[in-house]
């Protein structure tokens, strides 16, 4: 695959899952107001922030050449 489509898939991706993890915090604020302390619609929220901060991190990164 050519590199610089792969980075532009990796930050697409990293984009849907900032807005996705936006919205279920969003979503997450409205249940908690309805009387769940603890929802597990949060940390979907966390972990769909830490994929696309390693999506974003990926971006421009060569792969190291190999010695032989």
């Amino acid at each position: 695959m050519n590199p610089l489509l792969k980075d532009k898939a990796r930050l697409a991706l990293a984009i849907v899952f900032i807005i996705s993890a936006i919205i279920t915090f969003i979503y997450g604020f409205f249940e908690r107001q309805s009387g769940n302390d603890f929802n597990q619609i949060w940390m979907l929220g966390v972990i769909m922030l830490l994929g696309a901060m390693v999506h974003l991190q990926k971006i421009g990164k060569k792969p190291p050449k190999k010695n032989k």
